[in-house]
């Protein structure tokens, strides 16, 4: 089985003897859901407790302490930071109405419906400052009869996380139309779906299943227990929101498509492929700067085009081992974007155009476009190149496998100059002329 460096795993054998936090979330209907931290006797008097503005992956932000109410035991200061009288139960409500009227981008909102509530976690919980490590136990409270699930226990039980990261990167839905289903095969695969239309359910997690069972051989095995595919169709709340982005956490996505986005089957199958992905890349092997995360301000990241490149070929790949189709999916989504940006984007340096990405990734989705289609046929190409040198020996496949097992070996994020020495010690091919091209511009 594939060993990989978990995030929440290091924190979890440094800070095992400590006491949890307690965190209880209710719903009880209405507009809000309220919130409930107890911190342990144990530990230090809280001082400070924060809500978070950045997204993992997010490349932006999102000011969830807008949607902050009534956090009694606290005194609103600069920034997302609310300064504490020492008590140990903190209480909040988070405004999740609100919070989808006025966050148009359905991946960065939770939501609430008749009957269904879809909630992100580092939307509705903050936490105190100097316990970001700790371990945390989980409660959920909602209204009788209401199904609940949590990605971070999808088949039931204790819900525990090992840090605030594994915490705010896991999702709870919730309500009697909400749909939950397991897939078979050998990796512990859920759907949680929630659709104001007619969708197949069967056929969808058929496709998901698929999908993880060709990326996770394709990595060698997967790094999670479990994982979650937590799906919303949605009818729009106004012209101006926007559905159809999806979101990658640690052991779960986040999918917000509209039935005429997953009416065929390979474009779905390829769409849940790239997120599954970025669960081993940048999750588990990542640049500098998304982990340690800081949840105040976005990071600024010089590889996004690793990120969002190099897992969707991985995608690509798993998909299609057939070269035949591989290209053509290469022409249509990569290629043919790159023929069609503006110059700038296309001869920018790709670290350059990583940093400007770290906020307007999709903001200005010509930069989010860009950066992926650079780093995918950098990617292919690094992949052809090693194929030629090894007679097909050896492929990115093995560069990529060796990368994450070295994340986990060295418990840090990679550096860009690093990746062409990491890449030879698994496939002796030196793909460093490659990098460089790329990186200085489109070829």
């Amino acid at each position: 089985m594939f060993a990989a460096f978990c995030l929440s795993c290091v924190a979890a054998a440094t800070l095992a003897n400590r006491d949890p936090l307690q965190y209880r979330l209710t719903y009880s209907g209405g507009d809000r859901v309220s919130v409930e931290i107890r911190v342990p006797d144990s530990a230090p008097a809280p001082a400070t407790f924060i809500m978070p503005r950045a997204i993992p992956m997010g490349y932006g932000e999102q000011y969830y302490d807008r949607f902050v109410r009534d956090l009694q035991t606290g005194r609103r200061e600069e920034g997302p930071r609310w300064k504490l009288d020492g008590s140990r139960r903190i209480t909040y409500s988070v405004d999740v109405r609100a919070m989808e009227r006025e966050i148009h981008a359905a991946s960065d909102s939770s939501k609430l419906r008749d009957g269904y509530a879809g909630l992100l976690g580092y939307s509705i919980f903050g936490f105190v400052e100097g316990r970001e490590n700790d371990p945390i136990v989980l409660t959920i409270a909602a209204p009788e009869g209401w199904q609940v699930l949590s990605t971070l226990a999808p088949r039931g039980g204790p819900l525990r996380a090992a840090n605030f990261y594994e915490l705010a990167d896991s999702q709870v839905a919730m309500g009697p139309r909400m749909a939950v289903e397991k897939a078979p095969g050998k990796i512990p695969l859920y759907l949680a779906l929630y659709a104001e239309r007619e969708l197949d359910r069967a056929r969808l997690l058929r496709l998901a299943s698929e999908a993880m069972e060709r990326v996770a051989d394709y990595f060698g095995g997967a790094p999670f227990p479990h994982y979650t595919v937590h799906f919303e169709v949605l009818k729009p709340l106004s012209p101006e929101h926007r559905y159809g982005f999806s979101m990658e956490h640690l052991n779960s996505g986040t999918f917000y498509l509209s039935p005429e986005d997953i009416a065929e089957d390979g474009r779905t199958r390829y769409n849940l492929a790239h997120h599954f992905a970025h669960s081993w890349i940048p999750k588990r092997s990542y640049g500098t700067g998304y982990f340690p995360f800081r949840w105040e301000l976005a990071p600024v990241l010089d590889s996004i085009w690793f990120a969002e490149g190099f897992g969707q070929y991985a995608a690509a790949a798993a998909l299609f081992p057939d070269d035949s189709a591989r290209q053509q999916l290469l022409n249509n989504r990569f290629r043919n974007w790159l023929k069609q940006a503006p110059a700038f984007l296309r001869d920018m340096r790709l670290d350059e155009l990583s940093f400007i990405g770290s906020t307007r990734y999709s903001e200005d989705f010509r930069v989010g476009r860009t950066l992926f289609s650079r780093g995918a046929l950098m990617a292919a190409e690094m992949d052809e190149l090693i194929r030629e040198q090894t007679n097909g020996a050896r492929s990115l496949r093995d560069a990529l496998r060796h990368l994450i097992a070295w994340s986990a070996r060295e418990k840090r994020a990679w550096r860009i100059e690093e990746l062409p020495a990491i890449f030879r010690q698994a496939t002796g091919v030196d793909t460093k002329p490659v990098l460089d091209q790329w990186l200085a511009g489109t070829p």
